[in-house]
């Protein structure tokens, strides 16, 4: 039974750490797009070439919904749930930004901070998930 929780815990904690990497990247390729105005090159980014990041977050709320009927540390979890949270809404806003030709640096910098609070969760998640070592 000890050996059995042990590989639950191990691999409630690495699925953990891969969602929140997976998060942590997407976060950071769209805080890329945004500084380059969704233009790689001369090819402005489609609303098909956004849906990497609305697919991520289908991805993380999945998961989400998973650890909710776990039995895996709360803390951890309730951590996850806003890192998701703090995703959805900087995928929403960039999303808008992305549409809306007339955006402003005050609009990019409130992104910035988007992306901020999404780093900032997810470093959350991790030290929740250190603490149940």
């Amino acid at each position: 039974m000890l050996f059995a929780a042990s590989c639950y815990s191990s691999n409630y904690r690495r699925e953990m750490l891969a969602s929140v990497s997976l998060v942590s990247q997407l976060s950071d390729k769209l805080t890329d797009y945004c500084r380059a105005d969704f233009k790689v090159r001369d090819h402005v980014l489609s609303s098909e070439e956004m849906g990497e990041f609305y697919y991520g977050l289908q991805k993380a709320r999945a998961f989400d919904a998973m650890t909710a009927k776990r039995s895996g540390s709360q803390e951890s979890a309730a951590a996850f749930s806003r890192l998701v949270a703090s995703y959805a809404d900087f995928v929403s806003d960039a999303d808008r930004y992305r549409l809306d030709p007339s955006h402003t640096q005050i609009q990019l910098d409130a992104l910035l901070k988007d992306h901020d609070i999404v780093g900032k969760r997810a470093d959350e998640v991790r030290q929740a998930l250190a603490k149940d070592r």
